[in-house]
């Protein structure tokens, strides 16, 4: 959205969790505002049942489907590096508020994994 058209300011989000943080997940994406934008990553297993979770409109929700032989949290982690490669600002910016929440079940999979979260 082009600075001009911003009605206040930007909330930008990233989630990251596994089928166990979905609660946690949950919680936040209902104190979000209506003008956040974003995405929000759940690794779960292979032959999981959908997880419902309602965001925001402009903050979508997507499902890393996991291998059972695969290790838990590359999926996520190669997301992570995805949306901070391409999302996270250079330069500081008073009219964008960025956050980033990774459930702490995930946490210590993701860390070791290369996910660049120290650059945040």
């Amino acid at each position: 959205m082009r600075p001009h058209r911003r009605r206040g300011p930007l909330e930008h989000v990233l989630v990251a969790g596994d089928l166990a943080d979905a609660p946690a997940v949950a919680t936040l994406l209902a104190c979000l505002p209506d003008h956040a934008y974003g995405q929000v990553y759940v690794e779960v297993p292979v032959g999981t049942a959908t997880v419902d979770l309602a965001a925001p409109p402009r903050v979508s929700v997507n499902l890393l489907t996991r291998d059972p032989d695969a290790e838990p949290g590359r999926l996520l982690a190669a997301a992570v590096a995805g949306w901070v490669g391409e999302w996270a600002p250079e330069e500081t910016d008073p009219a964008r508020a960025v956050t980033l929440w990774v459930g702490a079940t995930v946490r210590d999979h993701v860390d070791p994994l290369g996910a660049p979260l120290q650059l945040l």
